[in-house]
């Protein structure tokens, strides 16, 4: 739903976080897969560093924490526009 109102009101910033989401992943700590965190349903904008959420994984079913990481980062800068 939220994702229905920021692109009536803003597609411009729209675009931009669903790219930015789209380099954010979920990694499940029992089976390894991975899926972003907008495939998943998520959005994630101008966020920083690694953490974890309580989630389900698609691939083997298990509930647990995931672990959110921007792949191919490893500072701690902003990403995104100024």
């Amino acid at each position: 739903m939220l994702r229905k109102i920021i692109s009536k009101l803003a597609p411009g910033l729209m675009s931009r976080i669903e790219a930015e989401s789209r380099r954010w992943f979920m990694q499940c700590r029992h089976c390894g897969y991975e899926i972003s965190v907008w495939d998943y349903g998520g959005m994630r904008y101008r966020a920083l560093g690694t953490v974890y959420r309580f989630g389900r994984c698609r691939n083997c079913g298990k509930s647990g924490m995931l672990r959110v990481y921007l792949r191919g980062d490893n500072s701690n800068t902003p990403v995104g526009p100024e």
